[in-house]
């Protein structure tokens, strides 16, 4: 292996190590202890629960960045179908493993409501079918080049911006899953992750420190403001200034050279993604209800189980499939 070829696995397993960081903070949010530990404290609290949300919702933006980074190969080799049906695939399995398992709970509400859950985006796996949609909307626009890639981008993220104030103002009762999801939220970064791999930004590692200074500070502002405005819920989903901060942290984290690992980072923040609402959800029935054990096993249940299936062997592999 030459010193670029180590270089360049260096830089890719940084990513790697940034997702099993994001898919921590996915537990975190969704545990509520950040939440219960944040919003304590009177005035200050409304800027440690800003500040919480701000750093916390970045998983998303950055996940998504760093696919539409990859995401030039799949197209280019015209393997986006399959590309996009794996993920609505894993969508459709999980759903259906998390309507099982809360059977007790779906099964007393309507069937149209379910159905429309699973169709707009169910639970946190919203994003799985969200970014097959996205993906799929960016091959097309590939093929009418860069430009219509850009403008696509700011007219659907400026759409999903709309909807979101709208709902947050209380000047329209929009429900959450018609901008959270792959056309309006999650495809501008998927677009900007796709540029980003055509066409490097050359920005030192101190603009990019800025940048990603000027980003948090302006999203923790805004969500102290609409904090301030309506109360905690609902907490703001998609600030500007994550469209700042998500881009120069990936950049940043890029440039670290990562130490060289086996262990299945990436495949186990892919699991820890969708498999941690399970032991969230799991744990209180075994009369364990602290939402710190919530985070910890949230996190190391689901690692555990990705590595024993790599580690067992091609006979298992088809598991992760599911992942």
């Amino acid at each position: 292996m030459t010193a670029g070829t180590d270089g360049a696995q260096a830089r890719l397993m940084s990513v790697d190590y940034l997702r099993v960081v994001l898919a921590a903070f996915v537990v975190l949010a969704h545990s509520g202890l950040a939440r219960e530990t944040l919003r304590d404290g009177g005035a200050a609290g409304l800027w440690g629960l800003a500040l919480g949300n701000s750093t916390l919702r970045v998983a998303v933006p950055v996940f998504t960045l760093i696919a539409g980074l990859f995401l030039g190969q799949v197209i280019r080799r015209g393997q986006i179908s399959p590309w996009a049906g794996g993920l609505l695939a894993r969508y459709a399995v999980w759903s259906g493993v998390y309507l099982l398992f809360l059977w007790f709970y779906y099964s007393e509400r309507p069937l149209s409501l379910t159905l429309s859950e699973l169709l707009l985006g169910f639970m946190h796996l919203w994003f799985l079918e969200g970014l097959a949609i996205a993906g799929i909307i960016l091959a097309a626009m590939v093929r009418l080049g860069c430009g219509a890639v850009i403008g696509s981008a700011i007219v659907l993220g400026a759409a999903g911006l709309w909807l979101q104030y709208l709902r947050m103002a209380g000047l329209a009762d929009v429900p959450v899953e018609h901008y959270r999801n792959g056309p309006l939220y999650l495809y501008p970064y998927l677009a900007m992750g796709w540029l980003m791999a055509q066409s490097p930004p050359r920005l030192s590692a101190a603009a990019l420190w800025l940048v990603a200074g000027v980003g948090l500070a302006a999203t923790v502002v805004e969500s102290h403001a609409w904090l301030r405005r309506i109360g905690e819920e609902p907490l703001l989903e998609m600030p500007l200034g994550h469209l700042l901060l998500c881009p120069a942290l990936l950049m940043l984290v890029m440039r670290w050279r990562a130490p060289v690992t086996h262990l299945p980072l990436g495949r186990a923040a892919a699991g820890i993604y969708v498999m941690h609402v399970l032991v969230l959800q799991g744990l209180p029935m075994l009369g364990i209800d602290h939402p710190g054990w919530g985070v910890i096993l949230g996190i190391a249940l689901p690692f555990a189980l990705v590595w024993a299936v790599v580690a067992a062997g091609r006979r298992h592999r088809w598991l992760l499939r599911l992942i």
